[in-house]
């Protein structure tokens, strides 16, 4: 095995990860192999290798006489795939939350306290993205069900925060993002299996419609949230979280 080439192509997916997630590449661009040859002073076998590996992602869509772009979703999509989420986190949450030790329970508490700590300087949402991570996983941390947690992880909704992250982190006022987190606390301190799926679902179910229409003139096609979401004041934790 070639381990210097292997090394190229992952750091090479890695800058490129990181061209979509501040924008420099957005949806629908072209991703041109020559370009990033060139910038990064690399040969294209890496680059080729690591857009592969981007496509498996499902960041990077390669088709026959347009070459490779960066993935665009519609509204609908990006809609299904939070709808998706919260189903899987939901179910998968309930499955670890009754599975944690006094020690995991420990854990999400202070990653929860460290979210409104982080609030003292927080200006943006991205400065709450790596505990707003550490929170959904700590979510999943007890799950024995590896292959739900793998699909919750890995989710359509994953894929359309990172490519409209620039988006994404106009959502909320951090603020409005920790008062979201405490409803999910709340439900998950509560223990009762049912609120807490409903409570992930609903706060899914909210990113998800405020992202199509942040993103797309038309709402989310027959979003069963949308009268809900322009009558409720948007900015309070609520049921929907």
């Amino acid at each position: 095995m070639d381990f210097k080439k292997e090394t190229y192509s992952i750091q090479a997916a890695a800058y490129i990860r990181s061209l979509i997630r501040s924008g420099e590449l957005s949806p629908g661009a072209p991703v041109r192999e020559a370009f990033l040859s060139e910038r990064l002073g690399i040969s294209r076998a890496p680059i080729r290798e690591a857009l592969l590996s981007l496509a498996q992602e499902g960041l990077i869509c390669a088709e026959p006489q347009k070459g490779k772009t960066v993935r665009h979703m519609s509204a609908r999509e990006i809609y299904d795939s939070y709808t998706v989420a919260g189903i899987l986190e939901g179910a998968g949450a309930v499955e670890s939350v009754r599975l944690w030790t006094a020690q995991d329970a420990d854990a999400f508490r202070a990653i929860v306290t460290s979210m409104g700590e982080q609030l003292n300087y927080a200006t943006r949402l991205d400065d709450l993205a790596e505990i707003d991570e550490q929170f959904h996983a700590a979510l999943l941390s007890a799950c024995p069900n590896t292959r739900l947690v793998e699909m919750a992880r890995s989710s359509c909704a994953t894929i359309s925060k990172y490519l409209y992250y620039q988006y994404w982190i106009t959502l909320f006022t951090p603020r409005e993002f920790y008062e979201r987190h405490l409803v999910i606390a709340e439900a998950v301190n509560g223990g009762n299996a049912g609120h807490i799926e409903h409570i992930l679902r609903e706060h899914y179910r909210e990113n998800g419609i405020r992202m199509s229409e942040l993103i797309h003139d038309e709402p989310a096609p027959q979003s069963p949230l949308r009268e809900d979401a322009g009558r409720r004041k948007p900015h309070h934790g609520t049921d929907a979280a």
